[in-house]
């Protein structure tokens, strides 16, 4: 299955500005996991890969978005929780 490319430039698979950030966020219109999904993806495609994101692509993108604004990362496991919870509705 192919990802569907967001429409936020990432620069940098590595690191995330605050700027990219605040575009995932406005384009996940204010959900933070949807946006650090969708930033996964970005990262995933941009090292060349078309694969879906696993959790912990979702954490480490959870982590460079969280950052990007200064604030703390939620535990991995409270992030499965919660994608857990958005599979199954």
């Amino acid at each position: 299955m192919t990802q569907k490319h967001s429409r936020v430039h990432l620069s940098s698979i590595e690191t995330v500005t605050r700027n990219e950030a605040e575009a995932y966020l406005a384009s996940a219109r204010g959900d933070e996991l949807e946006a650090a999904m969708a930033l996964a993806i970005d990262r995933n495609l941009l090292a060349g890969s078309n694969e879906i994101p696993d959790e912990a692509d979702v954490h480490q993108a959870l982590y460079l978005f969280k950052r990007a604004f200064g604030e703390e990362t939620p535990s991995y496991d409270s992030m499965r929780v919660e994608l857990k919870k958005r599979h199954a509705a």
